[in-house]
């Protein structure tokens, strides 16, 4: 399932969540043909995935109304949702072994993901689940073979862009939280490395067309882009500013190959 996203320029507390066990999520919201959706992905297993011997999706559908004032159910209905999503993880958990990678809402649907070693009797069990608890609930239940996890890492996993723009609202979110006025400009550093040097002169030369200020440029332990620059300009920190400026530096560097790794800045408050 592919869908064209559009990012929403939106904050929301405690989006980024360190698990007991390890496992870190991170949610984001989407603009969508239909409406709004949203996504809660574990980001922790991207560099683990494919697990193997973990080659079945097994996931839930759960049906929810959409309303004129909501693209997701509120209050009571929310929470209840969230009840059948716990009961869901419970029954699987005593069940099968499994990785739990997310879930995703969109169009009066909730998906719960995950990859399992062996599907044998988990359907019954969340038959048996929705008969004795949520016998009101529309549910479907899919199994289907999925080695390379793709749509952990193609479709819920977010790309470049998404991820891009988790950072900045969850930084944003630290700023605003410590006082931060947004509307104050103040030098922002950025950071940038590439694979090779010609690549970082390139990329220098167009970014100081932008008026940007060079901090330095230096070779950094790393095998596949090695050349890092630093450099600064004065900017705001409202998210639409904040959200053009990396978009576009994400862009230049790609257009050398490079990666641009992102900015860090000072909190400035009300004297």
């Amino acid at each position: 399932m592919k869908l064209n996203f559009s990012l929403l320029f939106l904050f929301f507390p405690l989006l980024f969540v360190l698990a007991q066990d390890g496992a870190v999520w991170n949610t984001y919201q989407a603009k969508q043909e239909k409406g709004v959706s949203s996504t809660n992905v574990r980001m922790d297993l991207i560099d683990q995935a494919p697990v193997n011997g973990f080659d079945f999706l097994f996931y839930v559908k759960i049906d929810y109304r959409v309303t004129k004032e909501s693209d997701f159910p509120i209050g009571n209905k929310l929470k209840k949702l969230y009840q059948v999503k716990d009961d869901i993880f419970d029954a699987i958990n005593k069940s099968a072994n499994n990785y739990y990678v997310g879930s995703f809402m969109y169009d009066g649907n909730r998906f719960e993901y995950y990859y399992i070693q062996d599907a044998s009797g988990l359907e019954a069990k969340i038959d048996k689940l929705f008969a004795k608890k949520y016998s009101r609930e529309t549910y479907k239940v899919f199994v289907r073979e999925d080695i390379s996890w793709e749509l952990y890492k193609d479709f819920l996993y977010p790309n470049d862009e998404i991820k891009n723009f988790m950072s900045n609202r969850d930084t944003l979110i630290q700023l605003r939280n410590a006082g931060d006025v947004a509307e104050h400009a103040r030098k922002i550093e950025h950071y940038a490395k590439f694979p090779t040097e010609e690549g970082r002169k390139l990329f220098i030369a167009k970014i100081k067309e932008l008026s940007y200020t060079i901090d330095y440029e230096k070779t950094i332990d790393d095998k596949s882009q090695p050349y890092e620059v630093k450099f600064h300009r004065e900017d705001t920190t409202s998210m639409e500013r904040i959200s053009k400026i990396t978009q576009e530096l994400m862009k230049f560097a790609y257009e050398h190959y490079g990666t641009y790794d992102g900015w860090e800045t000072f909190i400035w408050t009300k004297k």
